[in-house]
């Protein structure tokens, strides 16, 4: 049996420990239990279903009622939603749609989601009805089975599915975007500066910290002498640690040409036993964290 490389099998715990605490968050933050709950409790009586008006075949409100469901636990209704827009949730996760797909169909529906618009133009409430109807509509005429129970399960899919895509992104191209929230918060906590654009912190002692390309960060005293350089790789895939880091050792160096004591720090989401061992014997890297650490564990985060 081939060994183990221990310093993998460390940032992949790692790794997924803290994908696993962004799953449980968002299915927390999502609050669907609280959502079906009060989709179960409205009233049905003062509803009117006209179902070519609300982009409800009739094949799949037949179906629906000859399961036991009932028409506003799958369908959407201008009525309900027009007065309780963050239902909007619920059956935007139903019909599968994440809250970009919806915002390129119609219009962006976050600020209706969590509460901070808290009704919704009747022309909208139409609108966005008719699109989700249409789209489970033609969902329950092609499961012969279908259950209200199926599509409540679908919801969980979808959050996952968006779950999935904060991580990627994270871990990937997001990787920069999440440090410098990082120091964002962390600069305004303490008051060290200010943060006049995207990339750039000014603090009160005249140094710079500026986000940009070889290196990703770059501190900077107030004469402009460059004095830290980090390289950060979010990436988990092994194949090509190694060339990630041959990448960011060729950016230290022409750091360390510019200024040899400028301090050198490798941030990566992916280390090896290799890659340790050629940290350890290049000696440009001053100083390496694990990203997804950093990330998910507020001691550590405090520590880099």
């Amino acid at each position: 049996m081939a060994k183990r490389d221990a310093h993998l099998l460390e940032a992949l715990t790692k790794a997924y420990t803290t994908r696993a605490q962004l799953f449980h968050r968002g299915v927390s933050v999502a609050k669907v239990d609280l959502l079906i709950t009060e989709i179960d409790s409205i009233g049905t009586t003062s509803l009117a279903w006209n179902l070519d008006a609300l982009g409800i075949s009739r094949k799949a409100f037949n179906r629906l009622r000859k399961t036991g469901g009932l028409p506003h636990q799958v369908f959407a209704h201008p009525d309900v939603i027009s007065v309780r827009p963050h239902l909007i949730a619920y059956y935007r996760n139903i019909v599968t749609i994440s809250k970009k797909g919806i915002g390129q169909i119609l219009f962006p529906s976050a600020a209706y989601e969590s509460g901070k618009r808290q009704t919704m133009p009747t022309e909208q409430a139409v609108q966005i009805a008719q699109t989700f109807n249409r789209i489970i509509s033609g969902v329950i005429e092609e499961t012969p089975q279908y259950k209200v129970e199926l599509s409540r399960q679908a919801i969980l899919a979808e959050i996952g599915t968006e779950l999935q895509g904060t991580w990627a992104n994270l871990i990937g191209q997001g990787a920069a975007r999440a440090v410098e929230e990082i120091f964002a918060e962390h600069i305004k906590k303490m008051a060290l500066g200010e943060h006049p654009r995207k990339g750039l912190f000014k603090l009160k002692n005249g140094w710079t910290i500026e986000f940009g390309s070889e290196p990703d960060v770059s501190f900077r005293d107030s004469e402009g002498i460059k004095q830290i350089a980090i390289e950060i790789k979010g990436s988990l895939d092994t194949a090509g640690a190694q060339t990630r880091y041959g990448e960011a050792k060729k950016s230290f160096g022409k750091q360390i040409s510019e200024n040899p004591r400028c301090h050198t720090v490798y941030l990566a989401s992916c280390f090896t036993d290799a890659v340790i061992k050629q940290i350890e014997a290049d000696g440009q890297v001053r100083d390496w964290f694990n990203l997804t650490s950093i990330l998910g564990d507020r001691i550590i985060r405090t520590d880099f």
